[in-house]
């Protein structure tokens, strides 16, 4: 009830229900303009870290296609068709990480304003889940989220080992 109160998440609609019935009023006058702000909150937040998470993984991507098109242009260019190509890769990784690091921001002061300190935090979040409620009994909220941190750092090595590898290759072949 003191995270309804807080602005933090929003009662359910069966909730909303059951107090509109224990009050003698429909949920309609339940949901005054205090309420309709909490849902314009809610939904702008939960906007703001989606767009937080699409962006980080197309930052992702972005350094991944820079890295493979790095790559074919140490093997198959010249000295001045890669000096070409240097510009627009910087170009496309400036644009890539602003938009990450504006997205990222905003979902900081969400994480902030909500209490979400955690990859699991955020994912029930997202999913209108109730905080401290029960959770799926799924390989996903047992082993990867508890253990994101984990998980994205094994991630980021083998991703960045490979493109290691992909480079010497390419430059021995």
């Amino acid at each position: 009830m003191s995270r309804w109160e807080c602005g933090r998440t929003l009662p359910d609609v069966e909730s909303l229900k059951l107090i509109a019935i224990y009050f003698g009023v429909t949920v309609d006058e339940l949901l005054d303009a205090d309420a309709q702000r909490m849902i314009n909150e809610t939904a702008d937040a939960l906007h703001t870290l989606i767009m937080w998470i699409c962006a980080g993984a197309l930052y992702f991507l972005d350094l991944i296609v820079e890295a493979l098109i790095d790559s074919f242009a140490l093997s198959a260019l010249s000295d001045a068709e890669r000096r070409g190509v240097e510009p627009l890769l910087i170009v496309l990784r400036l644009v890539a990480m602003v938009w990450y690091f504006v997205w990222a921001f905003r979902a900081e002061k969400v994480r902030r304003d909500r209490s979400l300190t955690s990859a699991l935090d955020i994912v029930s979040f997202i999913e209108g889940r109730r905080p401290g409620g029960s959770l799926p009994n799924t390989v996903f909220y047992r082993l990867i989220l508890p253990y994101f941190s984990f998980w994205w750092t094994a991630f980021l090595v083998i991703v960045c080992g490979s493109m290691i590898v992909l480079i010497f290759w390419t430059r021995t072949v």
